[in-house]
């Protein structure tokens, strides 16, 4: 019985989307827990809180699309 082997390509392709989705989620976590530290320095409660997540989920976003656009062109 012959098995199946997925081109290497593509794994390369998958394992590099997978790590800039981790990014995405680190990022978001990494302004998170920068604003509720700016929160507990400045003792301004949920403002730099908000300020921190979304700046973190815009800048995971981009870096998560931007690399999916190169791997689109790659794959074209």
């Amino acid at each position: 019985m012959k098995r199946y082997r997925i081109p290497r390509k593509l794994l390369t392709r998958i394992s590099r989307i997978s790590a800039y989705s981790f990014v995405l989620v680190i990022m978001t976590f990494l302004g998170l827990y920068g604003g509720i530290y700016l929160d507990r320095v400045t003792n301004m409660a949920p403002n730099f809180t908000f300020i921190g997540l979304i700046a973190g989920v815009i800048l995971g976003f981009k870096g998560f699309i931007q690399e999916a656009i190169i791997e689109r062109r790659k794959g074209s």
